[in-house]
């Protein structure tokens, strides 16, 4: 199973902590760019090819910003994905005419946009 580092962004506050995840990342200081300054947010930005998931970032930041997750196997393709570091549909439900459908599941797994699709 795949690990990657997740960034909140509302919680980080690099002007007050001055990029400690990017200070001990361990790719960084191999010279990868696994940890990068977006430069429009000036937040970090972790790559997710890069990231091995180790969670030295995640216990050095003092705003508990960066949290690890494990990423199940991919099941085909995805039709619709958030964007870097967010989550992936791999499905959308099928609708019968007549029919009730009902989606239930914790926030955040993508409801509301399956019913926006």
């Amino acid at each position: 199973m795949t690990r990657i580092s997740i960034l909140d962004k509302d919680r980080c506050q690099p002007k007050k902590c001055d990029y400690l995840c990017i200070s001990y990342c361990p790719g960084v200081r191999m010279d990868e760019d696994t940890i990068v300054v977006d430069e429009d947010t000036k937040k970090p930005l972790i790559s997710e090819q890069l990231c091995e998931g180790c969670g030295i970032c995640t216990n050095r930041c003092p705003f508990d910003a960066i949290s690890i997750i494990n990423l199940p196997e991919a099941v085909g393709e995805p039709i619709h994905r958030f964007g870097q570091n967010q989550f992936e549909l791999f499905g959308l439900p099928s609708l019968e005419e007549g029919t009730v459908l009902g989606l239930l599941g914790p926030n955040g797994i993508g409801k509301s946009t399956i019913m926006n699709i």
